[in-house]
């Protein structure tokens, strides 16, 4: 084998980056990983490591091969096979098979470009393969024949690609042509895929302060009549993660009505909108008039709900101002100030319930830093995050440089659904690893005194002053907030009459219907980043 291949294997291997659990396991396995983090590291090959801003991927390849690493921080991401045959280039870098006999040659803006007929078959929309009524595929991808071959009808002046098969899929019929539009091909070339990716704004971390100046109050008339406004609701959505709509009706479906703008509601054993106020007995401390601390919403099910809508209908009573934070922005500082910690939230579980055995118990082992699985920085893929903070400091990139809030998928926060310490977790669900010989209780152990430390500094980041922004909501005013990142709470408040005062009607939303309305106004607003309607709500203290 030549020796110059062999880095190339390696990275190939390291397409996928390796998740903690899939190498080590569980809690137990912690123990394992924490104390051999005590152990001198290796020296490093370079003191900035490969990341230059602005990169290209190839340079970044020959850059760090330069420097002799074998497993670079940063690599070009290509999806492929990886393994002792993935392909690479002459040099040595991942590459991809010589170009088949039977691939199709389309010339796109002056350049050739090389399309597998498989790719091509696919994607054809004519009647005899998608049904037009339904929008549904009308053969199976696997009974297109791996020979099938092509040859493009000419057409001058035409918008699109016209081929006539052969060799087609059983069936079929003779003659198929199918017409592919020239931007499906572009899209093709250009970004991987055949349709406009939905490439939202980056998140934007906020405090209290930058919130009030970034994000405008909405119209109830303007969200519900205008799909302009409506679409840069959904962007402040994703960018902020909270927005406040005024001058709703005073109604009990007002809630429902807002939310159902987007899509249906999620029903839980709560109901599809249910009240916060007080009632006697409550179950919830939220049904209470104490304060709340920052929490977010239903962690103990499998698939929390994605936004949250609250509007008050009722606020006479003395006290309950609601309280918000950007848990972002909190996890952002965490990563730059101690990123031991940011780590250990990010792989040491902890497990949320609620627990009522004469009628639900809900039980979930969560992290509360749930980061993505794949970690892009442009067109590169980043092993780790690890490897990223060591290549940030050699670099000296400042946070804004890099917005670790497009890298977490979720925050898990909710003290007060907080179940007992456990060794078990969602990828361990014995709590039983082959890793550790150590004692249960010495595992279990070392497991809380890590996360409590973690856990401690996130609390504080969360709890600063600066980040909480305050607003007594009035009567007509529905917060809308992404419950996986916006932590909410409410002081306590002068309880009155029990279920008469302080009156807030609630629903929730999945992520899947957001996404999709997303995408249908993407196509029709995608220029819009700007609000447009409302006037800058200054926050009541």
């Amino acid at each position: 084998m030549d020796p110059r291949l062999a880095p190339a294997r390696q990275l190939a291997a390291l397409i996928r980056p390796r998740s903690f659990h899939s190498t080590i396991g569980s809690v137990r396995s912690f123990t394992v990983y924490g104390r051999l983090q005590q152990q001198p590291a290796p020296p490093s090959t370079s003191s900035t490591g490969p990341f230059v801003r602005h990169v290209v991927p190839d340079q970044a390849w020959a850059r760090s091969q330069a420097r002799g690493q074998d497993e670079p921080d940063f690599f070009p991401y290509r999806p492929m096979l990886s393994g002792p045959n993935a392909p690479v280039q002459p040099d040595g870098r991942p590459g991809h098979r010589d170009v088949p006999a039977n691939n199709i040659a389309i010339s796109l803006d002056g350049t050739v470009h090389s399309f597998s007929p498989l790719l091509l078959r696919d994607l054809c929309q004519c009647a005899r393969c998608v049904d037009q009524s339904t929008r549904q595929k009308l053969f199976s991808t696997v009974e297109i024949p791996a020979d099938i071959k092509a040859t493009v009808v000419p057409n001058e002046g035409s918008t699109a690609v016209h081929l006539r098969w052969s060799e087609d899929i059983p069936g079929i019929g003779a003659g198929h042509i199918t017409s592919l539009p020239l931007d499906t091909l572009r899209n093709i070339t250009e970004t991987g895929s055949p349709s406009n990716v939905l490439k939202p704004p980056s998140r934007i971390l906020w405090t209290a302060d930058t919130f009030r100046k970034d994000v405008q109050d909405i119209d109830y008339e303007a969200y519900m009549s205008d799909d302009a406004t409506l679409y840069q609701a959904l962007l402040n959505l994703h960018t902020h993660g909270m927005l406040f709509l005024t001058n709703v009706p005073e109604s009990e479906s007002a809630v429902s009505t807002i939310a159902e703008r987007i899509g249906p509601l999620k029903n839980t054993f709560y109901g599809s909108t249910w009240d916060v106020r007080s009632v006697p007995q409550a179950k919830n401390v939220a049904y209470t008039s104490q304060h709340l601390g920052f929490h977010m919403d239903l962690l103990y099910m499998k698939q929390p709900p994605h936004l949250q809508f609250l509007h008050c209908i009722r606020s006479s009573s003395a006290g309950g101002a609601s309280l918000f934070t950007d848990s972002h922005k909190a996890a952002q500082d965490l990563f730059f100030a101690d990123f031991e910690a940011f780590e250990a939230l990010s792989k040491l579980p902890v497990t949320f319930h609620y627990d009522h055995p004469e009628s639900h118990h809900y039980k979930q082992h969560r992290h509360v830093i749930e980061l993505s699985e794949h970690l892009f920085f442009g067109r590169l893929k980043v092993r780790s995050l690890r490897h990223l903070r060591k290549a940030q400091d050699g670099a000296g990139l400042s946070q804004p440089d890099l917005n670790i809030s497009n890298w977490i998928d979720a925050i898990s926060w909710s003290p007060p659904f907080q179940a007992p310490f456990s060794l078990q977790s969602a990828e361990d669900p014995s709590g039983i690893s082959p890793l550790s010989r150590s004692p249960p209780t010495e595992n279990l152990n070392f497991a809380v005194e890590q996360w409590h430390a973690a856990a401690s500094k996130f609390s504080q980041l969360i709890h600063r002053p600066q980040g909480i922004y305050e607003r007594m909501m009035r009567p007509g005013e529905c917060v809308l907030f992404d419950n996986r990142r916006v932590l909410h709470a409410r002081k306590a408040f002068e309880a009155g009459d029990a279920g008469k005062e302080r009156w807030l009607r609630g629903a929730y939303l999945d992520k899947d219907p957001y996404l999709s309305k997303m995408r249908v106004l993407h196509g029709r607003f995608s220029g819009l980043h700007q609000p447009r309607t409302g006037t800058t709500e200054d926050a009541q203290a």
